[in-house]
C-alpha cells in the first residue's frame, strides 16, 4: 500500500489486541466513506476489503470463468497480486500491475461479486493478503468479516447497520440520478442474502462490536462515535 506505516510499526497494544479498527457491515451501509475519514483523522491506513473482490470478480470476468466454478475462481484469486497504491492523493487498484481502479464499478461485477466472495478458496486467498497487509502497521479496514475473521484481535469493532430502503436512496444518490431505486433496492436484498446466508464467514457483527444504526446519522456523527472509542 502507497500509506505503508512500515514493518517495524508496533501491531499489538498492550493490552495485546491488534492496532487496528474493523468496520463491517452490508453494502451501502457507509463503511468505505467512514472509514477512510476514521483513517485520515487518526493518521493511519486504510483499506476497503471489498475492493480486493471486486478486482477478483473482474479478472474472472476478463478471463472468463463461470462463477459456478468454484475451483477456477480459487486459481484466480491465489494467482492475483493485488496492490493499493496512491496517485495524487487518489487511492488506485493494480492487478498484476494494471490499474483497474475505473472498472471495479461496472454493473457486471456488481452482479456476479457476492457470488464469488462466497466462494471459500477466493475468501481464504484474499483473507491471507489482508492480514499480511495489517501487519505492516495500525489501520483501519473495513468489509464484511474483518471483526469476525480478517483481524478478530482489532482494539476497536465496529458494525454500521441500515435499513435497505436508506441504504437504496444513498446508492441511487451515488449514481447522480443515472440508476433505478427498485432495482438498486432488489439487488441490495439480494447481496444481503448472500453475504448472510454463504457458509463461509457470513455477514454479522463480532460478539465484542459496537453496532451503530446509521439511518439518520451524518458521516461526522458516525465518524465521531467511533474515534471515542478509538481513543
Amino acid at each position: 500500500m502507497g500509506t505503508s506505516m512500515g514493518k517495524g510499526s508496533q501491531l499489538e497494544s498492550d493490552s495485546g489486541c491488534t492496532l487496528a479498527v474493523a468496520i463491517d457491515g452490508p453494502a451501502a451501509s457507509g463503511k468505505s466513506v467512514i472509514g477512510r475519514e476514521v483513517a485520515r483523522r487518526l493518521g493511519i491506513r486504510f483499506l476497503d476489503t471489498g475492493i480486493m473482490y471486486r478486482a477478483v470478480t473482474w479478472a474472472s470476468i476478463r478471463k472468463g470463468v463461470d462463477p459456478s466454478r468454484e475451483r477456477e475462481l480459487t486459481s484466480v484469486a491465489a494467482c492475483s497480486e493485488i496492490r493499493l497504491v496512491t496517485v495524487r492523493e487518489e487511492d488506485r487498484l493494480l492487478l498484476d500491475g494494471d490499474d483497474i481502479t475505473d472498472h471495479l464499478r461496472h454493473r457486471e461485477v456488481d452482479m456476479v461479486v457476492s457470488v464469488v466472495s462466497a466462494v471459500s478458496g477466493v475468501r481464504r486467498a484474499l483473507v491471507a493478503q489482508q492480514r499480511a497487509i495489517a501487519e505492516d502497521g495500525p489501520i483501519v479496514m473495513c468489509g464484511r468479516d474483518i471483526g469476525t475473521i480478517v483481524l478478530p484481535d482489532a482494539c476497536v469493532k465496529v458494525f454500521l447497520t441500515a435499513a435497505v430502503e436508506v441504504r437504496a436512496r444513498r446508492r441511487t444518490a451515488e449514481k447522480a440520478g443515472n440508476a433505478d431505486y427498485e432495482k438498486i433496492m432488489d439487488e441490495l436484498m439480494r447481496r444481503d442474502r448472500i453475504d448472510s446466508e454463504r457458509e463461509d464467514s457470513p455477514l454479522r457483527p463480532a460478539k465484542d462490536a459496537i453496532t451503530i444504526p446509521t439511518d439518520n446519522m451524518t458521516i461526522e456523527e458516525v465518524v465521531q462515535v467511533i474515534l471515542s472509542k478509538v481513543q
